[in-house]
């Protein structure tokens, strides 16, 4: 059964651009550097096609949208706001669904180094509906230290363009590290009284030091500094980098963990080898899982490479189709079949999807009697339907009749 549905995967590829508009799915990002006395918050948004809805309008594809950006500290007072409306107009009906060249808002406030949080809202002005998002800055993500004040490390990628950084330095979350040519770069800002500081950066991976540099401060000025680190030799399973400065005795670190994000694995749906593992749960053979579990956490990068080239239909290929065509249907089914806490890619509806794909049709009905939901789903080409009950009317979807992966 498992050839047949590694077979299935690779020949049935899903585009889920049109089955996974969503408006809530936009991306954001904050960062936080010194100005003066205060913070600057730089706020970095994508909104992709597929977030919206398009209208034909003569020969065009248009969508309008609103967008607003708040600070609120807090107390729950208003520290800054912006607002933006723009329409995307495209050529075709295929870039209404496009995930690339996401439309870009990038701002800058300034604002008391105090506890705050970030609310982004997008509204569809067609739709009219709305997709809210919020990140809290709490204490521990402020800069802090006793001698000198230690901001949160900036991790940048190569992006053609200007950033609010050096030329071509774009901004990504400290968990979605990006490394090219096996190296990662960050921007590292200390906050300090006076001149004559060494600020010392160190790696850790699996408890062990692994790469030191070190600057001297001499003048009077704030510490910033764009670091480029090698990763080609280190274990990136269990990542931390700690920075320490130092004068005349007195000591001021802080540690980050952060994940890098290798080439490999470059989709937004995989944060983790480990949990990607588990989400291979549906096609991993007997004797991959009994290997999988002696596994220690350092070792699983190496299983996770493995098992995935065996599975690759065309070795001569940069990218493994198979790996980004499973990775999406899991992402797809966090987003549409989460229940809970369990996660979407363990439910019923959610193993299908997986391994079998978007549905040719998909009849739903309601039982007046019993009051519960159903769903069939269809599959043609290979001549199988699945029952699901949603008994409760919780959304809660059950396969009526086990299916044995």
């Amino acid at each position: 059964m498992k050839r047949n549905i590694l077979i299935i995967l690779l020949t049935a590829f899903v585009s889920a651009q049109s089955i996974n508009s969503n408006v809530n799915s936009y991306k954001t990002n904050v960062v936080i550097r010194p100005s003066n006395d205060s913070l600057e918050i730089v706020t970095y948004v994508e909104i992709y096609n597929k977030n919206l809805q398009f209208l034909k309008k003569d020969i065009l594809f248009e969508s309008s949208f609103d967008f607003n950006i708040s600070i609120i500290s807090k107390n729950g007072s208003k520290l800054a706001e912006k607002s933006f409306s723009d329409t995307i107009a495209v050529e075709n009906f295929s870039q209404t669904v496009s995930i690339s060249n996401p439309k870009l808002i990038i701002d800058s406030f300034v604002i008391p180094n105090e506890e705050f949080s970030v609310n982004f809202s997008l509204k569809d002005l067609d739709t009219k509906l709305v997709g809210k998002k919020q990140t809290k800055i709490s204490k521990k993500d402020l800069p802090s230290g006793k001698y000198s004040k230690i901001f949160k490390p900036i991790f940048v990628k190569d992006k053609p363009g200007e950033w609010k950084f050096d030329s071509n330095k774009y901004p990504t979350k400290i968990n979605e590290v990006v490394a090219k040519e096996n190296f990662i770069e960050f921007y590292q800002y200390v906050s300090m009284n006076e001149g004559g500081h060494l600020v010392d950066f160190s790696i850790i991976s699996d408890k062990k030091n692994v790469w030191n540099k070190s600057f001297t401060q001499k003048n009077k000025d704030d510490f910033v500094q764009i670091v480029r680190v090698p990763i080609k030799d280190i274990d990136t399973s269990d990542l931390r980098l700690k920075i320490q400065v130092s004068k005349n005795g007195n000591i001021t670190s802080k540690s980050f963990p952060f994940e890098v994000k290798n080439d490999f694995m470059m989709l937004s749906s995989v944060k983790n080898v480990s949990m990607a593992l588990e989400q291979m749960n549906y096609i991993l053979t007997t004797e991959e899982r009994k290997e999988l579990r002696g596994l220690k956490n350092s070792q699983k990068e190496k299983f996770f490479k493995k098992v995935w080239a065996k599975r690759d239909p065309d070795a001569t290929t940069k990218e493994n189709e198979l790996m980004i065509e499973y990775y999406k249907r899991v992402a797809f089914a966090e987003q549409n079949f989460s229940r809970g806490t369990s996660g979407g890619w363990r439910s019923d509806m959610g193993m299908i999807y997986i391994l079998f794909g978007k549905p040719d049709d998909v009849s739903r009905s309601m039982n007046s009697q019993q009051s519960y939901n159903y769903q069939t789903w269809y599959y043609y080409q290979i001549s199988e339907e699945f029952l699901f009950i949603d008994d409760y009317g919780f959304g809660d979807y059950r396969l009526r009749t086990p299916f044995l992966y």
